[in-house]
């Protein structure tokens, strides 16, 4: 099981390639599908009509993508290493590998395999490996985040 680790901020200098960062896990319950459905508008019967899904290959509800991605993203900021460094999201590619259900516990591992000292002295593009996991070690998401980040110097923390 993966624990929580607060790594703390760290900015573009401070991220070297191959350096791996993980959180999690977390658990998908069906009130989290269901907000999400709400939320986001998606009704789609696969994820809201236990009737339905029970017809389908995966024989249940299952999540939505973008809700993967967003618990994705919760998990990178457990991390600690976003707060404050993070500029801009640049892109965000994920492959779905398998369903995730109300129940499974999902947890991130990041690797570091590349960063550019662009677009701007105060900036840089860092990439990140993304691997999201069930709990039973089987790869729900795979893909790569490019995110900017801030240069060296303090990391600016937000308001709290």
């Amino acid at each position: 099981m993966i624990s929580f680790v607060d790594h703390g901020p760290m900015d573009f200098d401070e991220l070297r390639p191959g350096q791996v960062f993980e959180a999690g896990p977390r658990v998908i319950d069906r009130s989290d599908i269901d907000a999400f459905t709400r939320l986001s508008g998606d009704r789609t019967a696969l994820h809201s009509d236990d009737d339905y899904a029970r017809t389908t290959p995966f024989g249940a509800v299952v999540a939505h993508g973008v809700l993967v991605l967003a618990v994705g993203t919760g998990l990178a900021y457990d991390t600690g290493i976003f707060l404050g460094t993070v500029l801009a999201v640049r892109s965000m590619e994920l492959n779905f590998e398998r369903p995730v259900f109300p129940g499974d516990a999902l947890a991130l591992r990041l690797e570091v395999p590349s960063k550019d000292s662009q677009p701007r002295i105060d900036r840089g593009r860092v990439s990140f490996g993304v691997r999201l996991t069930n709990q039973h070690g089987k790869a729900a998401a795979l893909g790569t985040w490019t995110l900017i980040m801030r240069r060296s110097g303090e990391a600016t923390l937000p308001p709290v």
